[in-house]
């Protein structure tokens, strides 16, 4: 995160720490925001379709209003969210007591979305304002992204999985019949195949769902119907899988075995893999060797 000048921030405004990811056509923007005072800017860019997610506020509350000057008459709710369609003017604002806010910042690139989605894109979703609404699976998701490390190749399969849900989310009240339909046998087998042939490679969700002729976010429901997990997760397990196998038959070093099967590095290896063992590669290694 860097922390923004402070000659470029509000009168009130201490410091903004910002940093941002993106996957799918969809800018997630962790913003850490330090505050005295009561504060009032620009919500988003014109130019931008995007939501604000409030995550956490510590000593006041924050709003966003159609005027500078006029409360916002809906109810605060913890972890409320605005969309703000593109061309749209809108105010957020913090109250007095307000000394620390986060929230992020969903920026929606629609044209590479339509793209991307096809029939399952509903432009309309994106034109409507919507304020200080809350969906619990939105937020779910949304922290899990920005806790996802920057710059992390091998995360670019969750990053696109969690972004298309909440691209689907945000589109839609009600699930497509069609996305609680398995994968036929033949098509799972080519996916799992092909996943597990690209290893260590970077494998993003477009790939799959094109091999498999589907829309991504019928793929994704598809798949997690048809394994019980989503294809990010499928893909950890078979490369802690290849992990154990590799520790067990090779003297190789930690870090080489990381790099083989997808991971960034040997504390990342090792993060995993004990999540999923219990025991950290070393202790693994040496009690089974």
């Amino acid at each position: 995160m860097s922390g923004e000048r402070a000659r470029d921030l509000h009168e009130n405004v201490v410091r903004i720490d910002r940093s941002a990811q993106s996957w799918n056509g969809v800018t997630i923007v962790d913003v850490h925001e330090y505050t005295k005072g009561e504060v009032l800017h620009s919500l988003l860019n014109e130019e931008e379709t995007g939501i604000a997610m409030a995550i956490d506020e510590v000593g006041g509350i924050t709003e966003p209003r159609l005027k500078p000057q006029q409360a916002c008459t809906l109810d605060h709710k913890p972890n409320h969210m605005t969309l703000v369609p593109r061309g749209m003017q809108l105010w957020g604002h913090a109250t007095q007591g307000l000394h620390y806010s986060r929230y992020a910042l969903l920026l929606f690139d629609l044209e590479k979305l339509e793209a991307k989605f096809q029939e399952d894109f509903d432009a309309q979703s994106f034109a409507r304002l919507r304020m200080r609404f809350t969906d619990d699976r939105i937020h779910a998701l949304v922290r899990m992204l920005i806790a996802i490390p920057k710059d992390d190749a091998s995360m670019t399969l969750l990053g696109d999985s969690l972004t298309s849900a909440v691209f689907a989310l945000l589109s839609s009240d009600e699930e497509p019949p069609a996305a609680r339909a398995k994968l036929t046998d033949q098509t799972f087998s080519l996916v799992a195949s092909y996943l597990q042939d690209q290893l260590p490679e970077k494998i993003g969700l477009r790939e799959l769902s094109e091999l498999a002729g589907m829309s991504q976010w019928h793929f994704c429901r598809a798949f997690k119907s048809s394994t019980g997990l989503s294809p990010y997760q499928w893909q950890l397990e078979k490369r802690l899988e290849i992990a154990q196998g590799l520790l067990l038959q090779t003297d190789a070093p930690l870090d080489s075995v990381a790099k083989s099967v997808g991971f960034c590095d040997a504390a990342h290896l090792s993060r995993a893999f004990k999540r999923r063992t219990g025991e950290t590669p070393h202790a693994w290694r040496r009690t089974r060797r």
